[in-house]
């Protein structure tokens, strides 16, 4: 009875997981590209535990595109002068599209 038990709560653990994987997802939210009024291409994404501004450039470019003074540069003029190194988990942030 309790090995039923066992099994039928550990069946529930992964409908479930499998279920808020398909719905919420566990990958970075990525909105499409945006022009602002400064006539610059940029994406929203929100940042994961572990994440750093060039982690997520990289992995939607694959590589560095510019330097990365020109990458810490654009991030402060989309996101109002804030730091790469203040970025907060949880929270959404504009990255540009190169």
């Amino acid at each position: 009875m309790v090995k039923k038990l066992l099994i039928f709560l550990g069946c529930c653990i992964v409908i479930y997981s499998v279920y808020y994987d398909l719905t919420q997802g566990t990958m970075p939210t990525v909105t499409p590209a945006t022009v602002d009024k400064t006539n610059k291409t940029y994406y929203n994404i929100k940042v994961e535990p572990g994440d750093t501004v060039i982690s997520l450039i990289e992995e939607k470019e694959g590589a560095l595109p510019v330097p990365i003074e020109q990458i810490i540069e654009d991030f402060r003029t989309l996101n109002n002068g804030l730091s790469p190194e203040e970025i907060k988990i949880g929270q959404t942030y504009r990255l540009k599209d190169y």
